[in-house]
């Protein structure tokens, strides 16, 4: 039987082989530009993930990889366990923090690649959507920031690889690798589930996978996939379920005002991550694929197309009732990003359409163009953009406000400080006062798998409470004296970001973390 990869090379008219009218000599030379900006975008990411200050997030998952576990409140626990790999060699430092997630980037390019060739056995299509996939914005900071996006992305990308194998020979053992990813992206961040319903799509839409149904394979990959999920599946129901009912809620508790101007909204979000051709090729491509591989019954454009379609219908339906964050998606691009480059050189390649011609042409040169300027205004603040609408501002001034606030903290003499946000309580444990320095007071289910705050602490010396400015300390708290000594601000780029007040705390009369996070969820467990 010859499988469907060895039956691309035997087509008579290979539509990816001759994309661009068989300008051989001027695809090598743009094939080989592609290259070198793909090399240089890479060295740019090393260099920024070790001289870019932590992102909120990224410094809250810090304080997870200090603690691990098999779950957490927010995610599953893959990104604590990269964190901390990464950290084991590095230290405790911005690149160390993202080093597996940098590497991530590059083991996805090249499985991106093969998986390109598995399906379609054309080299010059495989470099080209390993070209488009690199100058996305969105795969610059998946190398950069490490957020459980990252692990998801690139185990979606081992689930692509895995079944490009699958169709391309055959074989059923391809199917316990397909579990694992599954699973390992589902380790990552629960949005992995949403590739489910379009490999079941995939299985029903063609012979190949039909045949299937009748087989043990696919069954013992649902068991891997079952038993990669088991430990934040336990790690749930030990919590009352906590993690699963957090990200259930989150998924629909920021309503629109406009449902029009919400999904307009993600679609921006989307044009400006994978930059706007790119995506719009993306979006394009993977319904091109979806319809090719059912009128056809074609496994390779199924594959595609039935896997990412579903998803940008999901998200953009879901974006009606719903606010979607701009990297939620972001799992969609392995499977879009070969959608858009096949699909696009198939129509190309039959169709004289010099407007389509052009912009797939220059897709990759802008999106390059694009994610350069990111990249420099995260190196270096050069755009004057207000802090607060400058993406990259987040990930700036936090040394500074964490030297300051210690600063603060041995002046007056206190042991802990205390926050009410993730997000401060992260950055101040990393620059400055250490993982077990810093408590957030409310909140504590984050914090459910930390060893409780030392209390003595409280009680031996005073400690600074750390607000967003304006806030005031709540008289709930459990001390006697309550003093604002400062307002800290942290620099972002070119222009003050955010102000903190701070407050001197004395007198504890205990209680604060008597709240057992373990079994209460965070409204419960709030002090403020």
């Amino acid at each position: 039987m010859v499988s469907v990869g060895e039956a691309a090379f035997r087509e008579k008219a290979n539509p990816s082989s001759q994309p661009l009218g068989g300008n051989v000599a001027g695809g090598n030379l743009a094939l080989t530009l592609g290259l070198i900006a793909v090399a240089g975008l890479l060295i740019a990411r090393f260099v920024l993930a070790a001289t870019t200050e932590l992102a909120e997030d990224e410094a809250y998952y810090w304080m997870w990889s200090r603690h691990l576990a098999a779950g957490y409140y927010d995610h599953p626990a893959m990104i604590a366990w990269w964190i901390r790999a990464g950290t084991e060699i590095f230290g405790d430092t911005a690149f160390g923090v993202r080093f597996v997630g940098l590497l991530s980037t590059v083991a996805g390019s090249y499985l991106l690649w093969r998986a390109s060739l598995a399906l379609f056995a054309d080299r010059a299509a495989a470099i080209l959507a390993l070209v488009w996939m690199n100058a996305t914005i969105l795969s610059a900071a998946a190398g950069i920031v490490a957020t459980p996006d990252t692990p998801l992305a690139f185990f979606a990308t081992c689930v692509l690889f895995a079944l490009a194998k699958l169709v391309e020979t055959g074989r059923g053992a391809w199917w316990l690798a397909i579990g694992a990813a599954l699973g390992l992206a589902f380790m990552s961040k629960y949005t992995a589930a949403l590739m489910l319903p379009g490999l079941f799509l995939w299985m029903v839409g063609t012979r190949e996978g039909r045949r299937w149904f009748l087989r043990p394979e696919p069954y013992l990959g649902g068991v891997v996939a079952l038993v990669a999920i088991a430990p934040v599946v336990w790690w749930n129901y030990a919590h009352d379920w906590a993690s699963f009912a957090k990200q259930a809620a989150h998924g629909v508790k920021d309503k629109p005002a406009n449902a029009i101007a919400s999904i307009g909204e993600l679609l921006g979000g989307q044009a400006g991550l994978a930059t706007p051709l790119i995506f719009l090729f993306c979006l394009w491509g993977s319904f091109y694929a979806l319809a090719r591989g059912l009128r056809r019954g074609d496994a390779r454009w199924l594959l595609l197309g039935g896997i990412a379609t579903p998803m940008w219908a999901f998200f953009i339906i879901h974006a009606a009732s719903q606010k979607i964050q701009p990297n939620w998606p972001g799992l969609v691009y392995p499977f879009a990003i070969l959608a858009a480059v096949h699909g696009g050189l198939a129509v190309l390649g039959h169709r004289r359409a010099p407007v389509l011609r052009v912009a797939f042409i220059a897709a990759p040169f802008v999106g390059v163009a694009f994610t350069l300027v990111a990249l420099l205004q995260l190196g270096t603040g050069a755009i004057p953009v207000e802090g607060k609408k400058d993406p990259t501002a987040r990930m700036k001034g936090w040394a500074t406000l964490g030297a300051d606030i210690d600063r603060l903290r041995r002046e007056h003499g206190a042991g802990l400080v205390l926050t009410d946000r993730y997000a401060i309580t992260g950055e101040l444990a990393f620059y400055g006062m250490g993982a077990d320095g810093v408590a957030q007071v409310n909140d504590r289910i984050r914090y459910a798998n930390f060893p409780p705050p030392d209390e003595a602490r409280l009680k031996d010396a005073p400690a600074l409470l750390v607000l967003k400015a304006g806030a005031q300390a709540k008289a709930s708290l459990p001390f006697d004296s309550a003093v604002q000594i400062g307002t800290v601000t942290r620099p972002g780029g070119l222009r003050p970001r955010d102000a903190y007040a701070v407050f001197l705390l004395s007198g504890y009369r205990g209680g604060l973390f008597a709240c057992n996070p373990a079994t209460k969820r965070g409204e419960t467990c709030s002090q403020m």
